[in-house]
C-alpha cells in the first residue's frame, strides 16, 4: 500500500519512487478493492469517460451520482442522480 501522506516531505526521488509504485497499483486493480468497499456497504468514487471532469458516486445499492468539485468550498457535491 502507498501512503499519500508521505508526499508531504517526500524528496524528488522519494516521490518518484511513490508515483512508480501507485501506477502500478493502478494497472493492476481488478476492482476487488471497490467491490470490498460496495459489500460493506462503503459507497465508492469512480472515473466515466461519459462525464469528463466530473467524479460518479455509487453507493452499494447501485444508485450513482454524478459528482462535481465545488471551487467555492473545495468539496465535491451532488451535481444530479444518474
Amino acid at each position: 500500500m502507498v501512503d499519500i501522506g508521505t508526499l508531504d516531505d517526500a524528496s524528488p526521488d522519494e516521490e518518484e519512487q511513490f508515483f512508480a509504485a501507485f501506477e502500478m497499483m493502478i494497472s493492476n486493480d481488478d476492482g476487488g478493492e471497490a467491490a470490498r468497499h460496495l459489500r460493506e456497504g462503503r459507497a465508492i468514487y469512480i472515473a466515466d469517460p461519459r462525464y469528463p471532469g466530473r467524479a460518479v458516486r455509487e453507493h452499494p445499492d447501485g444508485k450513482r451520482e454524478l459528482m462535481r468539485l465545488d471551487m467555492a468550498c473545495g468539496q465535491l457535491v451532488v451535481e444530479r442522480s444518474i
